[in-house]
């Protein structure tokens, strides 16, 4: 991982926070269309798998911990992208399939 620079103003950071949130919202996009391309093999039952959502949280949880991240700051974050990508599968379940 790099070395975050020193920043000589507000500015300077808030700049790099939103050249980072670009890139985020990349990978955001990016796995928006691999949850698609799962949507058309699965059916309307499985949109929801809490074994593959805890194992997910606890793999994340190990990853936290080896990077020296807040674990539940982690496991937040997480939770609240599952729960969106689940939302928007449950909405848009039937136009994927047809895709």
């Amino acid at each position: 991982m790099k070395m975050v620079k020193k920043f000589s103003s507000i500015h300077e950071v808030r700049n790099s926070i939103d050249k980072l949130d670009l890139k985020i919202m990349e990978l955001i996009s990016q796995r928006k269309q691999l949850v698609e391309h799962a949507v058309k093999h699965k059916s309307k039952e499985q949109i929801v798998d809490q074994k593959r959502i805890d194992d997910i949280l606890h793999n994340l949880s190990k990853i936290a911990e080896k990077k020296c991240l807040p674990k539940s700051m982690i496991i937040d974050i997480w939770r609240s992208m599952i729960k969106g990508f689940i939302n928007y599968e449950k909405e848009n379940f039937d136009k994927i399939k047809k895709d």
